[in-house]
Parts: C-alpha cells; sequence; structure tokens
C-alpha cells in the first residue's frame, strides 16, 4: 500500500487546471503538482472526482484525451484512487446542505474526504475550500 501518511486531496479543478495549457492556474497547478511530488506527497483521488475528471475531458476535449487522463491516474504511483463510503457521502450531504448555492456537492465531497482522512490540504482552487477552513495546498500558504 502507498503511504497514506500526511495526504492531500485533489479536487476536479486541479486535475483540470494541470491538463490544460490555455487554464488561468495552469502554471500555479504545475509548481503545485512539482511541489507535491518532491515532497513525496500521497494525493487521494475521491472516486467520484476520478468519474467527474474524465466526464469533464471527455466532453470539453475529447474521449481520446479522456482516456489517456483516465490511464494517467490509473497508473500513477502518487495519486492513489479511493472510493467513497456511505458514512463519506452523508458527511458530503451534511456539509451540502449548510453551503451557499455557488458550493458544488463535488467540493463537499472533497472536503468529507479530508476530513476522513484528517487533512486539512487539498489541491483544488476553489475558495469554497479555503472558507470553510482547509488549505489549499500551495495557495493558501507556503
Amino acid at each position: 500500500m502507498k503511504n497514506m501518511s500526511d495526504p492531500i486531496i485533489i479536487d476536479t479543478s486541479a486535475f483540470i487546471s494541470l491538463g490544460t495549457i490555455t487554464d488561468s492556474n495552469y502554471k500555479r497547478s504545475q509548481t503545485i503538482g512539482s511541489r507535491i511530488q518532491k515532497e513525496n506527497r500521497s494525493v487521494i483521488v475521491p472516486g467520484d472526482i476520478f468519474t467527474e475528471v474524465i466526464n469533464v475531458i471527455g466532453k470539453k476535449v475529447s474521449h481520446k484525451a479522456a482516456a489517456i487522463q483516465a490511464n494517467e491516474i490509473l497508473s500513477s504511483k502518487t495519486l492513489i484512487i479511493v472510493e467513497t463510503t456511505p458514512k463519506i457521502r452523508n458527511l458530503a450531504f451534511e456539509k451540502f446542505k449548510k453551503q451557499p448555492a455557488s458550493v458544488s456537492f463535488t467540493d463537499c465531497f472533497v472536503m468529507a474526504f479530508a476530513d476522513e482522512f484528517e487533512t486539512k490540504e487539498i489541491f483544488g482552487f476553489d475558495e469554497a475550500f479555503r472558507k470553510n477552513g482547509y488549505v489549499r495546498f500551495g495557495i493558501d500558504r507556503e
């Protein structure tokens, strides 16, 4: 099993930024990704995020690009896909009910995973993470 100590939870926004050279957060995401590798940190990919990333890339780019991205994630030594449990799903829903309309259910999943893995660090760009007491890795503090 890969090292699960001190994990970072990754959000869809980070994946999209990492793979889209025209994205406004592309350079920042590359820098953050390099730092994660340098620090040899585990990155937890919630199963729901994996699915969303592949769907978004498939629709916005191409099916082939989505397949390439899926293969990269599945073969990564750093990224660890973890499926949602009923406990995490319920926690995400409880968070969702308390959020403003601008916060997605997916963001609530990411926060629930952070709680489950006892980390405050999220690799993602959504302001909702910071507003809910999480740390956007490489953004909110260096």
